[in-house]
């Protein structure tokens, strides 16, 4: 039999906001039709190929700001596609509820979606190929429904489709919604389980059988939590050999890069730093975070702003995580007969009775009252 090839993407969050990331919101415009354009381009590989089906493992869109256009843009990519299968299981930001565009009956013929807090196959039987899965009717869903699915056929090909979270692997500061743990989904007949919700592309192990259990991760990322490269996966399945392989997609990669400026005494210094890591690190459609670290020289002033003028060719933007500190010798000072001697002394003989908690404080304190002392530009970090 003929091999079966799919694509496999969930989180594509049309529509995000990006009012909360920090961004100047013409950058938030150009993320979000980042986003559209490489959802288009990964519909375009999977009809220029000819894959059998795409999977979207929910979170296609936000539901709660989802526009008519958007909607519109989706059924004319599903409708392009041609012949190619399109099965949706809805997520907990895109949930088959009352006022989702799931709901209109006007969707290409070649699209599915799983409607159900319950699990439903489709067959294609042309292919060999069973799609099973599930969609959210709520924005939460703690039930475990693996657990509630029993064992497939095996007559052919098994792919199961879900927005779900691995019990055993959950993401820091990532809530769990339709969870499972591992041997639910094992010895269920299923050989590829197609998953979204978790942001990060990676294989969940599985010791108990042959499945393969993916999260194919988000295809553009959203935020400082989403750095890297982001993809989707292209599988083929053939008598019972699997093979996946994943593509980059992102097309306005973030990325944060450290840059060393311990002992640095001029602006030049750090925007040579910079542009040194530039090609390896970082490109002109980076959206970059400058991190810079170590104690530079008292005299040396800059402005982020001033830098981001000098840097506005290198990167799309550039935001600055500034924890430089000036190279100040409190020792030496604390020896002066004046008022920043006096400060400084002051300030040591506390910061040596202090606790841990409030030793950082007054640290702080110190290195902010002695800046101002010397007529310098204090800045917060």
């Amino acid at each position: 039999m003929k091999p079966v090839r799919f694509l496999h993407t969930s989180d594509v969050h049309l529509d995000t906001s990006f009012s909360s990331s920090g961004f100047p919101s013409r950058l938030g415009v150009r993320k979000r039709e980042a986003i559209r354009g490489t959802f288009r381009r990964m519909l375009e590989e999977a009809r220029d190929v000819g894959l059998d089906a795409v999977l979207i493992a929910g979170d296609l869109f936000e539901h709660d700001r989802v526009t008519p256009d958007t909607v519109e843009f989706l059924r004319q990519q599903f409708e392009n596609l041609g012949r190619t299968r399109v099965f949706i299981a809805p997520g907990n930001h895109d949930p088959y509820i009352h006022g989702s565009p799931y709901h209109d009956n006007s969707w290409p013929s070649n699209v599915h979606i799983f409607r159900d807090e319950e699990f439903r196959s489709v067959e294609l039987a042309e292919a060999g190929l069973r799609i099973t899965g599930f969609g959210f009717n709520h924005s939460q869903l703690s039930e475990h429904m693996f657990e509630k699915l029993r064992r497939l056929p095996q007559d052919g090909i098994n792919i199961v489709l879900a927005h779900a979270s691995d019990v055993g692997h959950t993401p820091q500061g990532k809530a769990q919604y339709g969870p499972f743990a591992v041997e639910e989904i094992a010895g269920k007949s299923i050989h590829y389980c197609a998953l979204g919700h978790y942001h990060q592309q990676h294989q969940v192990t599985n010791p108990f059988d042959e499945t393969q259990i993916w999260y194919c991760g988000i295809p553009e990322g959203r935020g400082w939590d989403e750095e890297g490269a982001c993809g989707y996966l292209i599988g083929e399945i053939q008598d019972g050999q699997i093979r996946i392989e994943s593509r980059s997609s992102s097309q306005y990669p973030l990325r944060t890069v450290t840059i060393d400026c311990d002992g640095f005494s001029t602006r030049e210094q750090i925007v040579e730093a910079i542009t040194a890591k530039r090609g390896t690190a970082f490109d002109s459609k980076t959206i970059l975070r400058l991190r810079l670290t170590g104690s530079i020289d008292p005299r040396l002033e800059f402005s982020t702003q001033e830098l981001s003028e000098r840097l506005t060719e290198e990167a799309l933007h550039i935001s600055w995580d500034d924890r430089t500190e000036p190279a100040l010798d409190f020792e030496a000072t604390a020896e002066e007969k004046t008022l920043r001697g006096h400060f400084v002394r002051t300030l040591n003989e506390r910061i040596a009775r202090a606790g841990e908690e409030e030793r950082p404080v007054l640290e702080r304190a110190r290195l902010y009252g002695l800046q101002a002392l010397l007529g310098r530009e204090v800045r917060l970090r």
